[in-house]
């Protein structure tokens, strides 16, 4: 924690902190949407709040936008307090979930619509647009109006309008919510593609763990109006800090048990994994991947588990197994027609230098 804590002092010092929220709490009739949030966003970087609904992270973006006034704390934006300034003050440019686009305005004049407030000339405002439609690979459709575009259309519309008056931090709300999957998985890389071009300070605001994990440099999760993590995406995915960030994070088995002297860890079902862990109550984190079918048993340690749940994916096949009275997931591609059915019992092995075990007094 000290090393830390001396980290973000450097970093601020240096300069690195574009956006810098401290202490950052909103209370409604008492409650706490958001509870005393510190973080720092460096110069460039695209991070994730992630969570579940109402843990906080829609209004801590909206707090630094400007739309939501904090209840205690304070907002900085390249050094200056904007705490309580109005969202045009704050240099920030804001996509949000709905794309809120003027309906009665053409493609063009969405894009152009603060350039035009800010007293643009004319040639200056129409330079700029040609240079965001292109940006967003879209220089076809300066004339249409948003009932004309689809969904993907809308969005990098709404990025380039956001992108246009060059702000120094860019906010999403839940940016790819009014897609399909598919789409999704493509606008992911796009939004990434663009975000880097223009190399400005980034931060979205997800639900979703897998665009969590494939588009930030860094991750913060949220839970409950609180900060449980920071991290990279493999930080997060591979030395969770919480059983919530553990669960949250990806399809994982957790155990509560506690690690005996001999730093073996025995769950309070019994079950037991060999290992170098911290004496004391523990909750051991599994993942899928962690666990394989055990074809030589002489290769190591193995445990006999019946197959509860069998579900296929196309590329692999999800097992939920009892072992020992514990229920863990594993995931596997097996030939086909041999994938195994609820009832089989198969040998398995779990990989002990992957797993996580978290100690029950271990928090951020």
């Amino acid at each position: 924690m000290l090393a830390l804590v001396q980290e973000r002092e450097s970093m601020r010092e240096a300069g690195h902190f574009v956006v810098e929220l401290n202490s950052l709490s909103k209370y409604y009739d008492e409650v706490p949407a958001v509870a005393n949030v510190s973080l720092g966003v460096r110069r460039g970087e695209l991070l994730c709040l992630l969570g579940p609904s109402g843990c906080g992270k829609t209004t801590t973006l909206r707090m630094i936008a400007g739309f939501v006034e904090p209840t205690s704390g304070t907002v900085s934006i390249n050094g200056s307090d904007m705490t309580h300034q109005p969202p045009y003050r704050r240099d920030t440019g804001m996509v949000f979930q709905s794309y809120a686009l003027f309906p009665h305005m053409t493609v063009a004049e969405n894009i152009a619509f603060g350039l035009e407030n800010l007293k643009w000339p004319r040639e200056k405002r129409e330079t700029r647009v040609e240079e965001m439609l292109k940006l967003v690979e879209l220089p076809h459709l300066t004339q249409r109006f948003p009932s004309q575009l689809s969904g993907g259309q809308q969005q990098r519309i709404a990025l380039a309008r956001a992108l246009a008056m060059r702000p120094a931090v860019l906010l999403l709300d839940e940016p790819f919510s009014n897609l399909d999957a598919l789409l999704r998985v493509r606008m992911r890389e796009e939004l990434r593609q663009v975000v880097r071009s223009v190399n400005v300070t980034t931060l979205f605001v997800t639900h979703d763990q897998e665009e969590a994990l494939t588009m930030s440099d860094r991750i913060v999760v949220m839970n409950a109006g609180h900060v449980e993590q920071v991290g990279t995406p493999g930080d997060i995915y591979e030395a969770p800090l919480t059983p919530f960030v553990a669960k949250f994070i990806g399809w994982c088995s957790l155990l509560k048990g506690t690690v005996g002297p001999d730093g073996a860890f025995t769950s309070s079902a019994g079950l037991r994994l060999g290992g170098n862990w911290s004496v004391g109550p523990s909750t051991a984190v599994i993942r899928p991947e962690q666990i394989k079918l055990a074809a030589d048993s002489a290769a190591g340690p193995c445990h006999q588990a019946r197959v509860l749940q069998a579900h296929y994916y196309g590329g692999a096949t999800r097992l939920l197994l009892d072992l020992n009275g514990e229920q863990l997931t594993m995931q596997e591609r097996f030939p086909f027609g041999c994938h195994p059915k609820p009832g089989d019992v198969v040998n398995v092995r779990i990989n002990m230098h992957e797993i996580r075990v978290i100690q029950a007094d271990e928090r951020p």
